[in-house]
């Protein structure tokens, strides 16, 4: 099975095998997310990021997949600084998760587990996963509780996307856009919601996009469209002290 984004070596996390390790705080703690310039994004975050930063979908096996625009070609992500950190105001969920994701097994119920190699985990300095004694410590529990969130809202996503795609609401797009230095960027391949062709739904169909409660989102992914243009400029403007934002 191919890894997600950003994992390498994902391992069920265990009180015997994991008692030593410790999660350090790195230097520069988002470089291993510089060169993404697509990061996956769940329909809870839609609303908060929409002022922000792109949303899109990617074209998948069995339905489209979210995702945010953070780069304007492969390989940037205008939203990392030099000293890896998020420039931005909200940090995607999917990078709040990482290095923790909840890991399906066969015949028995999700489990968390770790991306055995990031940099971060050692076992001489750093926050504790486990007591001496082999409990989680609260660390643990805080990525639990945001891994099942991050779990969750997939899902929603997934059944956002579903939706959109049986409703015939996407169109193929091309993000183009002019960066400061005069060159002119485009991303390919990406989807977008189609407004005339949500604008022509029939009542039923509206209607039924209503009760799943999926219209928010869907206004907030198309006002994210409107970001595309300032992504251009920060791809080419110096970056800003680096904050950050739950969800």
């Amino acid at each position: 099975m191919v890894n997600p984004l950003f994992y390498r070596q994902v391992v069920p996390l265990n009180r015997d095998t994991h008692r030593g390790l410790r999660l350090k705080p790195l230097t520069k703690p988002l470089e291993y997310a510089a060169g993404a310039h697509l990061i996956p994004a769940v329909v809870d975050e839609f609303a908060a990021a929409a002022t922000e930063i792109p949303i899109a979908f990617l074209p998948g096996a069995n339905h489209p997949a979210a995702v945010f625009v953070t780069g304007l070609k492969p390989g940037t992500n205008a939203f990392i600084t030099d000293k890896g950190r998020w420039s931005g105001t909200y940090v995607p969920a999917y990078l709040r998760r990482y290095p923790f994701i909840i890991g399906d097994v066969p015949n028995a119920e999700p489990v968390l587990c770790i991306d055995e190699a990031f940099e971060g985990f050692e076992e001489t300095s750093g926050s504790k996963l486990f007591t001496a004694k082999g409990e989680p410590e609260p660390l643990v529990g805080e990525a639990l509780s945001i891994a099942n969130y991050y779990r969750a809202a997939a899902s929603r996503t997934d059944v956002l996307a579903t939706m959109l795609q049986n409703f015939g609401l996407f169109r193929s797009v091309t993000l183009d856009a002019k960066l400061a230095d005069g060159q002119t960027t485009v991303v390919h391949g990406l989807l977008v919601v189609d407004e005339e062709a949500l604008a022509g739904l029939s009542d039923e169909r509206f209607l039924e996009l209503r009760r799943a409660g999926v219209l928010k989102a869907i206004h907030a992914h198309l006002l994210s469209l409107a970001t595309v243009s300032r992504l251009a400029e920060k791809a080419t403007a110096p970056a800003p002290s680096a904050t950050s934002a739950n969800a």
